[in-house]
């Protein structure tokens, strides 16, 4: 039964030990300032791989994984940037947009090291070359599965009005969203967990956490939203900057769920290890007896 104890040691490790509520907030702030640039650069990369049309219509369907209120306070703006910028993909702003959003990255980073306590000795340019690449490679699957949702009820209503008339439901609708969304969870985590820390660990070894954080993000998303629109008024404490504070809240609680998530891998780790090694020393023991 020690696995029960995981969570407990988890949090207060995040909390008391590896200041991961002060770390949260840190990569909050660094993932609202970098949430635009890499905003930019899919809607960039839609438009080079598509049309304009394509791109509305992907960033619609991107903020459909979002909050209401959060995606209700981006969307605007992030249209209204997007409709200040010319030209096209291949372009030194392109290479800036990039730069700038890979801080978030760096910030997770940063909150995965510190929770399986490891410290970064890996050159800069080569870290900051792999958060490039994630944010480059995050465009391309957020691209292609947001097209697969935009063009999927086109392409199936070629195969007849009843598979249209199931796809069109609202049931539906709510399950490949969610589906869509824990997709990317798992995948992106387990990417995150395996390459961005400085430290060698299989994918097996990353599962719980990933497991907890995808659950955990999920369920606290939709939580979140409830209340918001049944019980907070955050209108009334920061006026017109409401939606903003709201979607730093989200960003906030999102990178707590993301550190308890390592955190979880850490404790994981260490008692999965004492108990190989106890094993191994019993063997050892029982051997020498021999």
């Amino acid at each position: 039964m020690g696995w029960v104890k995981v969570p407990y040691r988890a949090a207060w490790r995040m909390v008391v030990e590896d200041e991961g509520l002060e770390l949260s907030g840190y990569i909050a702030f660094t993932a609202f300032f970098s949430l635009f640039p890499f905003l930019i650069f899919l809607a960039a990369l839609a438009g080079f791989l598509g049309d304009r049309e394509t791109a509305d219509e992907f960033i619609g369907a991107m903020f459909n994984l979002m909050p209401d209120d959060v995606a209700g306070t981006l969307a605007p703006a992030v249209r209204e940037v997007l409709g200040a910028r010319e030209g096209g993909l291949l372009t030194i702003g392109i290479l800036t947009t990039l730069w700038f959003a890979s801080n978030g990255i760096e910030a997770l980073r940063a909150g995965l090291n510190r929770a399986y306590g490891v410290t970064e000795q890996r050159s800069i340019l080569w870290r900051r070359l792999q958060s490039v690449g994630f944010v480059i490679a995050g465009g391309l699957v957020i691209f292609f599965l947001s097209l697969a949702v935009i063009l999927g009820p086109v392409v199936w209503r070629v195969l007849g009005p009843a598979v249209a008339d199931v796809l069109e439901t609202r049931v539906v609708f709510v399950t490949v969203r969610y589906l869509l969304a824990t997709l990317l969870l798992l995948v992106g985590l387990l990417l995150l967990h395996r390459w961005l820390p400085n430290t060698r660990q299989a994918f097996a070894r990353v599962l719980p956490g990933v497991g907890v954080t995808a659950l955990l993000w999920l369920i606290g998303a939709s939580a979140f939203s409830w209340y918001i629109g049944n019980l907070a008024d955050y209108a009334a404490f920061y006026g017109s900057l409401g939606g903003v504070a709201i979607t730093l809240m989200f960003f906030y609680i999102s990178a707590i769920i993301f550190i308890f998530g390592a955190e979880v891998n850490a404790i994981w780790r260490e008692r999965t290890g004492r108990r190989r090694a106890a094993q191994e020393v019993n063997g050892e023991g029982e051997d020498t007896g021999q």
